[in-house]
């Protein structure tokens, strides 16, 4: 087996494992040059059929093996610019301008023309010059992949044949010692492609671990707010439930007594006993006034929970002084209780309407169960924490067990020995006024000296300067 043989088999196999990557990857310009190849291969295994002896090409078999010459030149080197990238602006024209010789001169050998053996050469070996240029290029703009290795190696191929003229090497053996080198070329195409291919898998194995660990982090917090809305439901739920227990139960003593008292009353009047009747009015009175606070109660906690929250300017003691005010109006119990207010800054963020109710509720709350005080005493402070207010409201009375602290905000709940005051909706609202501004409440047990309901405003303050304390009013 000859050395022509070996190098179109050579040539053959580069066309096969060009063909592979292309089917397998979709690498750009790879099929190219497996086409590119197949025809190298398949010309220098019939090469000696048409020598070049003479000093053109002027026969019809030097004109075909020229022309297939030309054409593999031009599909390996258009496999290779289609491989980089097919370029923009200057540095398309160069490409283009060097590929324009090479097609011009098969043209005119394929109607018939003649060519020096020079000239077709410098034409046919052009358009190497421009793949290496872009090459080089590429080289500059993706640094690591070895396209300058493939920049020399395509300036190589045009400029052996007239190095190896020079150096006095026959004519007709160019092609074993280009063979050598177009071979070396093919190889070093292979291993740059599957170099930029494994580089390209690296980063693509790296997004998808980075992807990976996003939806394992995405996962977890989705599992989280799940857990928390799920909790969120139970308690709803178990709100709905003590809701509607609650209704049934404080609503149903009122209505079944004004119901027998009606009764009765009306028996009697028939009978034409009226002072029966006198006396249940009274009664049925109080018992339709209690159905109506209970009503005006539940409409109130379903308006806070609906309420959007707003973010202005709120002077924390004002608020807190109307809010004793308001509970003066309506608890008579509170005109023999201290309400004390202590010193809190002057200003902060938080929905005036809300931020009353919430005090109203929890001041009144406190002013109920401290009533059988000696000396009832109701006390508001604040304090700052960073960003944040938190408020105190603390009472004198009977206190509550340690471990009902998180059912005191429970609709309808009453600690179990306390004497049955109010319809127990009080700190439900404020509880849900306080939520919807964004904060959190939460009740501190202190059995047999009193309670204190702490609630937080989250990033509200809005001057850290302390207001002086403010009197109670008289």
């Amino acid at each position: 087996m000859n050395v022509i043989v070996v190098q179109s088999l050579v040539m053959a196999v580069l066309a096969v494992m060009f063909a592979a990557v292309w089917l397998r990857s979709r690498e750009p310009g790879t099929w190219l040059l497996a086409i590119g190849f197949a025809v190298a291969a398949g010309w220098y295994l019939f090469s000696d059929l048409a020598p070049n002896t003479g000093e053109g090409i002027d026969t019809l078999p030097e004109r075909l093996s020229a022309i297939t010459v030309g054409v593999a030149i031009l599909l390996r080197t258009g496999g290779v610019v289609l491989y980089l990238g097919w370029p923009t602006g200057a540095l398309r024209h160069v490409v283009v301008a060097c590929s324009v010789p090479a097609v011009a001169c098969l043209a005119w050998m394929a109607i018939g023309g003649g060519l020096t053996h020079r000239a077709f050469h410098v034409a046919g070996l052009l358009p190497y010059l421009g793949a290496a240029v872009l090459a080089f290029d590429r080289a500059r703009s993706e640094p690591g992949n070895a396209h300058a290795l493939l920049g020399l190696a395509l300036l190589t191929l045009p400029l052996l044949p007239f190095v190896l003229g020079v150096a006095g090497v026959p004519a007709d053996q160019l092609k074993y010692y280009t063979g050598v080198a177009v071979i070396v070329f093919g190889l070093l195409v292979l291993t740059v492609s599957l170099l930029r291919r494994h580089r390209a898998l690296e980063a693509e194995v790296a997004r998808r671990h980075a992807a990976e660990l996003q939806l394992r982090d995405a996962n977890q917090r989705l599992e989280t707010r799940v857990g928390e809305r799920t909790a969120h439901l139970h308690e709803l739920i178990g709100g709905l439930e003590s809701f509607a227990r609650g209704v049934s139960h404080d609503l149903r003593g009122p209505l079944g007594g004004m119901s027998q008292l009606a009764q009765t009353a009306a028996d009697a009047m028939a009978r034409g006993d009226a002072t029966l009747a006198t006396r249940a009015l009274p009664l049925i009175a109080s018992q339709c006034d209690a159905s109506v606070k209970m009503v005006n109660a539940m409409l109130e906690l379903a308006r806070v929970g609906e309420t959007q929250a707003q973010r202005v300017p709120v002077n924390l003691g004002e608020v807190v002084a109307s809010s004793f005010d308001e509970v003066r109006l309506a608890h008579p119990e509170a005109r023999n209780a201290s309400l004390r207010c202590g010193a809190m800054p002057a200003w902060l963020q938080a929905d005036p309407v809300l931020l009353r109710t919430a005090l109203v509720n929890l001041i009144g709350n406190a002013v109920k169960f401290s009533s059988g005080a000696d000396e009832p005493r109701v006390e508001v402070d604040a304090a700052v924490e960073g960003g944040d207010v938190v408020v105190h409201v603390r009472d004198n009375g009977c206190g509550f067990p340690a471990e009902l602290a998180p059912r005191l905000f429970e609709p309808f709940f009453r600690a179990p020995g306390t004497q049955q005051l109010g319809h127990g909706l009080g700190l439900s609202i404020a509880r849900r006024a306080v939520e919807a501004m964004g904060g959190r409440i939460w009740a501190t047990a202190q059995p047999g000296q009193g309670a204190q309901i702490g609630l937080r405003l989250t990033g509200a303050l809005l001057q850290p300067a302390p207001e002086p304390a403010l009197e109670p009013a008289p």
